[in-house]
């Protein structure tokens, strides 16, 4: 099966309506401008942390045309970037809910 994720993740919209879309108020724009996220790409969740830490689509390996694979930054670890996954897909397949 691969890797797996715990599903406790708010994840962003494509649009500009909504404020946590790609175009919307809290965009990765914001994310890079506000809070000092490094530009790799594309913002695609933030984390329960509240903006301390995000999953990002990562387009420095693969540039603009190519699949971009699924990292973790973490601004208190001085915006440390982690490997999640290859690519979107194999990101979502590993995501589960935890049931308590």
């Amino acid at each position: 099966m691969g890797r797996r994720f715990h599903c406790d993740y708010r994840h962003y919209g494509l649009g500009r309506l909504a404020v946590c879309s790609l175009c919307g108020e809290f965009s990765s724009e914001f994310w890079e401008s506000e809070w000092g996220y490094p530009k790799i790409g594309v913002s695609i969740c933030d984390c329960p942390s509240a903006g301390h830490d995000m999953i990002f689509l990562d387009y420095r390996e693969c540039g603009p045309d190519g699949e971009p694979s699924v990292v973790h930054v973490d601004q208190e670890a001085n915006y440390k970037i982690t490997f999640l996954a290859q690519n979107f897909e194999r990101f979502i397949m590993g995501l589960y809910h935890n049931e308590f």
